[in-house]
């Protein structure tokens, strides 16, 4: 569960990676049409002033900045307990205290994880953020458990910083790799920010593999594919926002940032065919490419983004106004569901998952204007390794 958030209540991000595992192929077919019911209805994703007309659609559009690849620091890595510079996990590490980090080099602290970097950086000496981490992740988590349910919003909200050196409030000068700090924004947006959001659709929670008929449940079947396209051409094309979504239907959640999109129209119907609403007057068969951002291992340098495609087929339906009012989906892949949430802000929190000691994550604050400030990455101290 988030601390504080608006998704609380949602299973699906309380465990979460961000990859490409989704082929595409969902054994099985099925005369079940997609509903474009209350959970598919694209306002709870749209700003007031969403279009709804197709042809007053762009069908094309891009965000200005590219979301930021990183890590989605796998859980049964210790997430952000993580030394991933030396390659030891957070579940072997013993860490070090803030009185052996008074005497360590620049080498020897940019070898640490980014959990202890911070507790080093905000001088508490009963290293909050690592235990957390520790307590939060498991080596026998899933290789798909992380944070990318904190990487993908962040990857959106936040220039992407620069490896820096900070000193922080225990007088210690700690060397941040520009992984360190997307950790830290990830971990914070993803566990501990106070967040409003919006979502579209259900999340599916059965594996295919073991139940290919799963696939044809109302849950497995969203998102709603007029929906979807109400939601890219809008906040893509008209409003340069992007979003995020999960790309694999079923059981693993797949979280990516998504940067753009491209439709070809193949062809339009008169009429409307078996199963389509009662109001539709034409249907408009479509191809569209989907691009997001996809992860990457941990980097010293800032690296940019590392943008993905997926090519979805589907069918809108169009009452007599020309206004999209339904869909279905021609091909076996589509995101199972979409949402999005608001920049958060810097704040002291604690994580009521776990209970525990305060964390001071307005010092990141500090940490992350200094990244971005930075015309360019401090060496890697360690660079000879």
């Amino acid at each position: 569960m988030l601390q504080k958030s608006w998704i609380m209540g949602l299973v699906f991000l309380t465990v979460s990676g961000c990859g490409d595992s989704d082929d595409g192929r969902i054994p099985g077919t099925s005369s079940l049409r997609e509903r474009w019911d209350r959970a598919n209805d694209p306002i709870r994703m749209l700003p007031s002033d969403y279009v709804l007309v197709f042809d007053a659609l762009p069908l094309k559009g891009n965000l200005e900045r590219e979301p930021w690849a990183d890590s989605y620091w796998p859980s049964m890595r210790g997430g952000l307990a993580h030394r991933w510079l030396s390659g030891v996990d957070g579940h072997e590490v013993t860490p070090v205290t803030l009185e052996a980090a008074r005497t360590m080099s620049p080498k020897e602290l940019s070898s640490l994880s980014p959990a202890e970097k911070f507790d080093i950086f905000i001088g508490n000496e009963k290293l909050p953020l690592f235990k957390s981490e520790l307590e939060r992740t498991s080596p026998n988590d899933g290789a798909w458990f992380g944070i990318c349910h904190g990487w993908a919003p962040a990857a959106l909200a936040f220039t992407e910083p620069k490896a820096v050196s900070v000193k922080g409030p225990s007088g210690i000068e700690v060397p941040f790799a520009s992984s360190d700090i997307k950790a830290l924004l990830s971990l914070y947006s993803a566990e501990y920010a106070d967040v409003d959001g919006q979502m579209l659709a259900s999340r599916c929670n059965d594996d295919f593999s073991k139940n290919p008929e799963a696939a044809n449940k109302p849950s497995c079947r969203d998102t709603n594919a007029g929906a979807f396209h109400l939601v890219i051409s809008n906040l893509l094309g008209i409003h340069r926002k992007g979003f995020v979504a999960d790309l694999t239907r079923d059981l693993e959640v797949w979280n990516q940032p998504i940067s753009g999109f491209e439709t070809k129209i193949i062809k339009e119907t008169r009429g409307r065919s078996l199963g389509a609403s009662m109001w539709t007057a034409k249907e408009i068969t479509v191809e569209t490419n989907l691009y997001y951002g996809a992860e990457i291992s941990p980097q010293w340098d800032s690296t940019g983004g590392n943008i993905s495609v997926k090519s979805y087929r589907y069918r809108l339906e169009l009452n007599r106004r020309g206004m999209v009012i339904g869909g279905e989906w021609l091909s076996e892949r589509r995101p199972d569901f979409l949402w999005s949430n608001s920049t958060p802000k810097f704040t002291d929190t604690v994580s009521t998952r776990r209970g525990g000691e305060k964390i001071a994550w307005s010092e990141l604050q500090k940490i992350y204007e200094a990244g971005i400030g930075a015309t360019e990455n401090i060496p890697d101290p360690d660079a000879e390794r």
